[in-house]
């Protein structure tokens, strides 16, 4: 296994610990603080980065802090909330980088064997290649993304409005959290990536949360 595999995988393992000790808790003061602190505003700083909106984010943040001083917030009211954020966060989280290099590379090839036709359409090969590529990375993106939204949103809000997290879905839930360190990474440079994600697990791994 390569260093940076191995470091990746201590990472993740150590997320999974911190998880575990969440459904050690017999509230979920201490989660609903981690995500009002800790996760959320990864993902809000990623939007920030990448000029989106990150009103949602910050909306269920809000509702996690609440959350904290002691408001019952109702499932559906948390189903609302995670379902528009978590569309958000996995479009975020999406390499859609790779989707295009991809599919740029293929949209070449194909026009090399139909150039008459693609330079009378499009002007060029290279202006298909960045067109379909566009194309294919955004709607991999939105699936990706809408996808992800509704089973997570649907799990954690369960999570959210129970009493206590005790019997909690670690893996759905370290799915979940990998999002926002994938969030994190994807909002740097592509040759950044593997290093910005375990940046991201470092973070959700050793912030304190009291």
């Amino acid at each position: 296994m390569s260093r940076p595999d191995l470091k990746r995988l201590q990472l993740e393992t150590s997320l999974v610990a911190c998880i575990t000790s969440f459904s050690r808790d017999e509230t979920g003061h201490r989660l609903h603080r981690y995500m009002a602190e800790t996760a959320l505003p990864m993902g809000i700083e990623a939007a920030q980065m990448r000029g989106e909106n990150c009103r949602e984010l910050e909306s269920l943040q809000n509702m996690h802090r609440k959350a904290v001083a002691g408001e019952g917030i109702p499932f559906e009211h948390w189903l609302n909330a995670a379902e528009k954020a978590f569309v958000v966060l996995f479009r975020l989280a999406f390499i859609a980088e790779k989707t295009y290099r991809v599919s740029h590379r293929s949209a070449l090839e194909f026009a090399a064997g139909n150039k008459e036709m693609i330079e009378k359409e499009f002007g060029s090969s290279e202006a298909y290649a960045d067109y379909y590529g566009t194309l294919n990375s955004e709607a991999n993106t939105q699936a990706f993304a809408r996808a992800n939204a509704q089973v997570h949103s649907k799990i954690a809000s369960r999570l959210f409005a129970s009493e206590s997290p005790q019997g909690l879905d670690e893996v759905a839930l370290l799915s979940l959290l990998k999002a926002f360190a994938y969030a994190f990474a994807a909002a740097h440079a592509f040759g950044e990536l593997e290093a910005r994600y375990c940046e991201g697990l470092q973070h959700l791994t050793l912030t304190p949360v009291i």
